[in-house]
């Protein structure tokens, strides 16, 4: 991957308050973990099987868990559980300042789920994904402002980890790569920007062709000898 910069230093304010993230998987509940303790509500929109109920039962216990070992308060548990909500209604993103798309299904789900996320805040949200920089142009391709798309990749656990890569394309907005880097620092992570060059994806795809992940990507990203992931 080829940073562009290093955005560590002093976190700043930021105008992310309200954070939406779509999935239900342990990835999803780590990212929302470390919103809420930040102070940010955040939203989970399930994708998964299950209850609003279990979501919470599930942060609930993480949250004690972390408590019972001395890292958290009773009260930073009780506001984190108070900023915290579950749904399976995307609709429930309008209110957002940034949602997150951070499920493990297929490349046209994915794009199919930002596309109605988009509609669900009337374009005024961020949009961001959890998948390969290698996808970002094809997720964006069903979005009407693209200018507001970013990729977040997280490393695990998201709530413990100290770096989040923001993977911007040639069509993001410097003001919004500016808002993606004051919400990872305001997470307390360090952000490192990331283009989505030819170079990276060709990284990227390789890794993935060791994989089944790599017959998701479309097929103009594929890698194929020479090339660079068919660019």
């Amino acid at each position: 991957m080829e940073p562009l910069e290093n955005a560590n230093g002093d976190a700043t304010t930021c105008a992310i308050t309200d954070v939406a993230v779509i999935g239900g998987g342990a990835g999803s509940l780590g990212v929302i973990e470390a919103c809420l303790l930040a102070g940010l509500s955040a939203t989970m929109i399930r994708t998964t099987p299950g209850s609003a109920s279990e979501a919470r039962k599930r942060l609930a216990c993480a949250l004690e868990d972390k408590r019972r070992a001395g890292r958290l308060d009773p009260e930073a548990v009780t506001r984190a559980l108070r900023l915290f909500r579950a749904t399976g209604d995307i609709g429930a993103a309008a209110s957002a300042d940034l949602v997150l798309e951070s499920t493990d299904l297929s490349w046209k789900t994915r794009q199919t789920l930002l596309a109605q996320a988009e509609r669900a805040t009337n374009g005024h949200a961020i949009l961001a994904t959890t998948a390969p920089t290698a996808l970002l142009r094809a997720l964006a391709t069903r979005l009407d402002v693209r200018e507001n798309f970013v990729g977040l990749h997280f490393f695990a656990p998201a709530v413990l980890a100290g770096f989040c890569e923001v993977s911007v394309t040639n069509r993001t907005q410097p003001t919004v790569v500016e808002t993606a880097v004051q919400f990872v620092k305001a997470l307390g992570k360090h952000a490192v920007i990331v283009r989505d060059t030819p170079a990276c994806l060709l990284l990227q795809s390789r890794g993935a062709k060791r994989g089944a992940a790599h017959a998701e990507l479309p097929r103009p990203l594929r890698a194929r000898p020479g090339s660079f992931c068919g660019l």
